[in-house]
């Protein structure tokens, strides 16, 4: 993998929420259009939940030189009820950077998988696949 140089340029992400986490829309390098794209997405979907942050680089993380403190500039929040640009918040009211997350180990999540499916589909592979050997793969008469 290339090396990542040291000096990389901030960078804006507008995130929607999907279930419990964010879903990354846009990265761009421009503030002015970040908020524009943002406020589009805004009135094109204003029951959602936006978000748009700011990306600075952290060079001192270990692994692929991917890591990024993020720091919050706008939110959208459908449920916040005012005045005609309701659920925006400034970025001095909700600013808060991201707590070092690449310090501890990773938490990872627990998906359950769909083992009565699984086995469902498996067993009806079995049972087709042997009525076919019975009528085709058998010697007959």
């Amino acid at each position: 993998m290339a090396p990542v140089s040291a000096a990389q340029p901030t960078r804006f992400a507008i995130q929607k929420a999907r279930g419990r986490g964010w879903k990354t829309l846009e990265v761009g390098e421009d503030l002015d259009h970040a908020r524009a794209r943002f406020n589009l997405m805004v009135r094109v979907n204003p029951r959602a939940y936006f978000r748009l942050i700011q990306l600075d680089h952290n060079a001192g993380a270990g692994g692929d030189g991917m890591e990024f403190d993020w720091k919050l500039i706008e939110l959208h929040d459908p449920n916040q009820s005012g005045a005609a640009r309701a659920g925006r918040t400034p970025a001095s009211a909700r600013a808060a950077p991201r707590a070092a997350a690449s310090k501890g180990p990773r938490r990872r999540e627990k998906v359950p998988l769909p083992l009565r499916f699984y086995a469902a589909v498996v067993l009806v592979g079995v049972l087709v696949g042997g009525l076919l050997y019975l009528r085709y793969g058998l010697p007959g008469p």
